[in-house]
């Protein structure tokens, strides 16, 4: 599913009323019909609870309109506030702004009432209908949005927000001086960058994307590079599980891991492998290290390499690298490794003589930030998984300023070294050697834990070995990594959680993805 801009967005509605001949006051009955089903699918307060909705002048508050309209007829009794009198209106919202006068429908002024005294009544029972503000807001919000937007945020009420939360940015996720926070977001026909990037992706809830009928060759434009992930997306890039299969057809991985004090990385990702699906996992340390990767591994199988003589491997251990690697079909290097000179010395090496994909974690990207270069020459394919402190270290800069560009990072960066990058956090960035971009929406607070990326490094790893693309491995791993952790908040809560306790999820995982029903027309697509 493309994500696109709020500048997009009006170019594809654009061309949907000028090539395609669909009206736009079409377009807008079907948006509002559809977040009428949503509130009907979330509002619990349904029958006791009031019902405000708030149009702005714009497109946005025209769906406001029709959301008001339709509640009606089924028998509710929405509260409607305009921004304006009928006549400050222009286009499809003034029609449908027009009919609700014509029925009768009272619609309250904000200019010349005071929403403020009945948001301070609302309770969790009632409901608040955000349509002020859509996905052309360009400039800061400035009075009286600022002031009814405060108001709204001060309400016990729940919020739904249509097509973007009010006052977020569609391009940036910026916060332009002040916005809504919905616990509930509808947005239409595509997701929004600014309803998947901080700070704006916090105001938005639980979002959902409505279909409302624009045609698949705008939807789909190859032209928009950025990409949501979705189980869809991943359930066609995992390999088969044959029944007559065995061990070998699912590959051999070599992960290099380990240091004195760090054995618990290597673990995570040598459990993580098998988990994922890998038919045989080497683990190579250094003989220091040997006994207690045995002790704590049960189906992993542990080769003893050539190390320094204080628990690290090194550049020596390279020519029994290079004979374990002839039967593997992956390489992963760096959960718990040593980030030094020694480490370099033999991710270098690998790189250059080893033909293998080749995931690089942790220690090793460390150890990779001291000679960049190494990426612009021949080397194998590569998955980078960097956090935003790693991703800084590579390129000399500060977290703060990864976290401000991830996208373009993560696209640019991805193109200019050839590999596949992956840009952990919260919507972890994928990038492709090609310039394309794919954001992850699953995941929690769960994995913000020591090893959560060990993990990933083991999943990915493992479904290279499958014979899996770089590009799709790492599209779905770090959404099935997301998932499992989804999987264990839903089942355990929040807090408490260790990355081992992710572990278990990887099969539910997999199930959730092989198990899903393409999305029919007209249902809603939850972001997550």
């Amino acid at each position: 599913m493309k994500i696109v801009t709020g500048t997009k967005m009006a170019e594809i509605d654009g061309e949907a009323m000028s090539r395609f001949a669909i009206p736009g006051l079409i377009l807008m009955e079907n948006a509002g019909l559809q977040v009428v089903r949503y509130l009907e699918k979330i509002w619990t307060g349904q029958g006791r609870g009031r019902l405000l909705i708030f149009c702005g002048k714009g497109n946005n508050g025209g769906d406001g309109f029709v959301i008001a309209r339709h509640l009606a007829q089924r028998g509710y009794h929405p509260v409607v506030w305009a921004m304006d009198r009928c006549s400050g209106y222009r286009g499809d919202a003034a029609v449908n702004y027009e009919i609700l006068l014509k029925q009768g429908f009272p619609v309250h002024l904000v200019t010349e009432g005071d929403p403020g005294e009945i948001l301070k009544e609302l309770g969790e029972d009632d409901l608040i209908v955000d349509a002020l503000l859509g996905t052309g807001l360009k400039r800061e919000v400035s009075a009286p949005f600022a002031a009814l937007i405060g108001a709204i945020n001060e309400s016990r009420a729940p919020v739904l927000s249509v097509d973007i939360p009010s006052g977020v940015c569609a391009d940036s996720g910026e916060i332009m001086g002040i916005a809504v926070k919905a616990q509930h977001t509808v947005t239409f026909a595509l997701p929004k960058r600014g309803l998947l990037l901080y700070p704006g992706a916090a105001c938005a809830g639980g979002v959902v994307v409505a279909d409302i009928g624009i045609p698949a060759q705008l939807s789909a434009d190859p032209a928009v590079r950025e990409n949501l992930i979705t189980g869809s997306t991943v359930r066609f890039r995992l390999p088969a599980r044959l029944p007559q299969s065995h061990k070998g057809t699912y590959g051999r991985l070599l992960l290099l891991a380990g240091a004195p004090g760090m054995s618990g990385a290597a673990v995570l990702a040598a459990e993580a492998a098998l988990r994922g699906g890998a038919g045989l996992v080497y683990l190579g340390a250094a003989p220091e290290l040997r006994p207690v990767m045995e002790a704590k591994l049960k189906e992993v199988i542990v080769r003893e390499l050539p190390g320094d003589g204080a628990g690290n491997l090194d550049a020596c251990a390279f020519p029994r690298i290079r004979e374990e690697a002839r039967s593997c079909r992956a390489l992963a290097m760096g959960p718990g490794m040593d980030p030094g000179p020694a480490t370099l010395a033999l991710l270098q090496q690998i790189m250059e003589e080893l033909p293998f994909p080749l995931v690089v974690d942790a220690g090793a990207l460390a150890a990779l930030a001291r000679k960049t270069s190494l990426l612009q020459g021949k080397k194998p394919p590569l998955v980078l998984t960097p956090h935003p402190g790693e991703m800084a270290n590579l390129l000399g800069a500060d977290t703060e300023a990864v976290q401000r560009e991830r996208w373009a990072l993560a696209a640019g960066k991805a193109r200019e070294w050839g590999c596949v990058l992956v840009l952990k956090g919260a919507y972890t960035a994928v990038g492709l050697p090609t310039g394309e971009l794919f954001i992850n929406p699953t995941g929690n607070a769960a994995l913000a834990t020591a090893g959560s990326g060990d993990l990933l490094t083991g999943l990915i790893a493992a479904l290279l070995t499958q014979g899996v693309s770089p590009e799709d491995a790492a599209v779905a791993g770090v959404y099935l990594h997301g998932l499992a952790a989804d999987l264990l908040v839903a089942a355990r809560g929040i807090r408490g959680h260790t990355a081992g306790d992710i572990l278990p999820f990887f099969p539910a995982a997999f199930r959730q993805v092989e198990n899903l029903e393409p999305p029919r027309p007209g249902e809603f697509v939850p972001l997550t």
